[in-house]
């Protein structure tokens, strides 16, 4: 993002409105600023000089301009703080409503630029935006003040001024592109924290959870490396930007100084100037700190901007009118057949087959587990990780050391545990403790420990997972528990949800809505249930 991006100023009107703030505040301090050199310069030549004239006018004039510029100051405080607010505010729900229009977003733009990165932006819109409408508004007005008291002076700061944008254009390079590699990393990082996230379960089923953690380790490390980069780089370009400031405004005191020496200058004028100086150099030097320490949400803030300036894609899926999961000859690579279907929302889907037939298969090549042919799209963008919940067939590959409780809640919060729960059909008491080794529970039966996986995918569905995927959930379920779970599948494809149940028990078959059933060729049997 450049130093002002008209991107952002289109599309949050509180940015507009911090910028309008800022410079009246900036004019009406500039104002007090000179007046108080005056003033200022006026009294010493008084008291020091021995000049003619009241001491109380100019001390007045002096109290006055030192009260306003803290009140002003005080206020633009409080203006950057609100406007920022405001601002991250605005950006934050369009985000939000952008992807809620689009469909689908990545997940690591939500995580890293939506939340931490327009968080990070509080320092560009607080401490950058009002130092920037300071620079534009004040410098003039103190360089103009200047000029009219002693035109030396003031054409020596015109021309010592550009040292100071000179140096903040060759250190902001640097930084841009420290920040830039510094900002990918966090990306990575976020991407690899999600993935391992999304397929905890799945981890644990096959039993990679300690190599996603090395990864995890490896790429927090990376990022702590950069990020150190980023503070050594961010602290030297503070000491060049001093340095470049403080050479500037000695030129200027040393002229003064000397031409004061020979009689070439007003006591009054040379004290005012002395004091007109570093306002002059100061909120240039400011404002390339104040940049160069929002780098970090000045980049993640790009993201959210093309973000919002991307077209919402409907895809070509919903364009045709393909809404819900459309299969395209998903299947196994090795083995098992292969599935070509659209499975509409509101609807329970079978995958009815003997056993060999390839149904747990197909499930495995839409969640990544094999090697996949074939294609997969929900509402005609590609299938991700995070659209699917999965309960597989064996329930002690499934099931990790913890309480019931933590199972169900695995990779998530307590929001939908209990509900899931009790969809499932869940009765064993929450607090169980589940053996890792053998992934069972004292006293507790296969078809009660089967509820237990189908509960913890039911929650995944319930916190959004719009696909909820089942293997065999009824294979050890007596008639009685079979219908329970039959009909809670049944009504979480009511309420909206794909839900699509790999069986081959007459009870689902009847319930379901359509009836899939692999099929060696591309081209699939596909029928109403009766």
């Amino acid at each position: 993002m450049r130093p002002l991006d008209p991107r952002l100023l289109r599309a949050a009107g509180a940015a507009r409105a911090l910028l309008a703030g800022s410079a009246l505040v900036a004019l009406v301090q500039a104002i007090a600023i000179v007046a108080f050199a005056w003033a200022a310069g006026l009294a010493i030549a008084i008291v020091l000089g021995g000049a003619q004239g009241d001491l109380a006018p100019p001390l007045a004039v002096a109290g006055i301009a030192i009260v306003a510029r803290g009140a002003l100051g005080w206020v633009d405080q409080a203006l950057a703080t609100r406007g920022s607010v405001r601002v991250r505010s605005q950006l934050r729900e369009q985000a939000l409503r952008r992807i809620g229009v689009a469909g689908a977003a990545d997940p690591v733009v939500a995580a890293t630029g939506i939340g931490r990165g327009l968080d990070a932006l509080d320092g560009y819109l607080a401490g950058f935006m009002p130092q920037l409408a300071r620079t534009v508004v004040a410098v003039p007005i103190v360089l103009v003040a200047l000029a009219v008291q002693d035109p030396f002076s003031g054409i020596a700061a015109a021309l010592c001024l550009p040292l100071i944008p000179v140096f903040m254009v060759l250190i902001g390079l640097a930084t841009q592109s420290v920040q830039r590699r510094q900002w990918r990393e966090t990306e990575r990082l976020a991407a690899v924290t999600l993935d391992t996230l999304e397929g905890l379960a799945t981890l644990k089923l096959f039993r990679r959870d300690r190599r996603a953690r090395a990864l995890v380790a490896q790429r927090s490390a990376e990022h702590g490396a950069r990020t150190m980069s980023v503070l050594r780089v961010s602290f030297l370009s503070s000491l060049v930007l001093e340095l470049a400031g403080s050479i500037a405004i000695a030129i200027v005191a040393v002229s003064v100084g000397v031409r004061l020496l020979e009689g070439g200058i007003p006591l009054a004028t040379a004290f005012s100037v002395l004091i007109l100086v570093p306002d002059a150099f100061g909120p240039v030097r400011l404002v390339g700190m104040a940049f160069h320490a929002s780098t970090e949400g000045v980049e993640a803030t790009s993201r959210v901007l093309d973000l919002l300036e991307r077209e919402p894609a409907a895809g070509p899926g919903v364009a045709d009118g393909q809404a819900g999961l459309v299969l395209e000859g998903i299947g196994a690579v090795h083995g098992g057949g292969t599935v070509t279907a659209t499975l509409p929302r509101d609807a329970l889907v079978c995958l009815h087959g003997a056993s060999g037939v390839g149904k747990s298969s197909v499930l495995a090549a839409l969640l990544g587990l094999v090697d996949a042919r074939g294609a997969a799209s929900l509402d005609g963008r590609p299938v991700t990780r995070a659209d699917l919940a999965w309960a597989p067939q064996r329930s002690a590959d499934a099931l990790v050391g913890g309480s019931v409780h933590d199972n169900v809640a695995l990779g998530g919060d307590d929001a939908h545990v209990e509900e899931a729960m009790m969809l499932a059909g869940v009765d064993l008491d929450a607090t169980l403790e589940v053996d890792p080794a053998t992934g069972g529970v004292r006293g507790a039966s296969g078809g009660q420990l089967q509820r237990v996986v189908l509960a913890r995918a039911i929650r995944r569905h319930l916190d959004g997972a719009e696909v909820l995927l089942v293997d065999e959930p009824t294979s050890a379920l007596d008639a009685e528990h079979e219908a329970h779970v039959v009909r809670s599948l049944r009504a979480l494809a009511d309420a909206g949800g794909i839900v699509v149940v790999a069986s081959h028990r007459a009870a689902v078959r009847a319930a379901a809505d359509v009836v899939v059933e692999p099929q060696p060729s591309a081209a699939p049997v596909e029928e109403a249930a009766t």
